[in-house]
């Protein structure tokens, strides 16, 4: 199976203007893998919002000027071989849906869209998968 093969130059890195939402689990995983991978703490209140849905609260990577805090000055993720499963499975941001912004969606063979969302749907926490909108609270 092919992967993804991006070329930041042509879209600046649109898929980290998305907000990825964790779950505890979740960012715990990510902080402890992180730290394994690259030797770096990811401290919650620098890195992460708490972030309030209908079934539970979650953790947000921050933004900031509209991109992921995980963007170097290059445009390149910090903690690629790490990223959280919505930017890995990105461009697929739903269950049955894809960002078109992104360059590279109408180029995406059927297989890669196909086994993109499967993982959508085996990998992502359900809670997630239902919430329709997150709000942002104070910790």
């Amino acid at each position: 199976m092919q992967a993804m093969d991006c070329d930041i130059e042509l879209c600046g890195s649109l898929c980290c203007r998305n907000c990825p939402v964790l779950t505890e689990n979740e960012i715990k995983d990510l902080i402890e893998d992180v730290r394994k991978e690259y030797a770096f703490e990811l401290d919650r209140k620098r890195y992460f919002r708490r972030a309030k849905g209908e079934h539970g609260i979650y953790f947000a990577a921050k933004m900031i000027k509209g991109q992921c805090i995980f963007l170097n000055k290059e445009k390149r993720c910090r903690i690629y071989r790490c990223r959280p499963k919505l930017c890995e499975l990105y461009p697929v941001v739903d269950v049955d849906s894809l960002d078109e912004r992104c360059p590279q969606v109408r180029r995406l063979p059927d297989e890669l869209v196909s086994v993109l969302k499967r993982r959508y749907m085996d990998e992502i926490d359900e809670r997630i998968k239902q919430e329709q909108v997150f709000i942002f609270v104070k910790t």
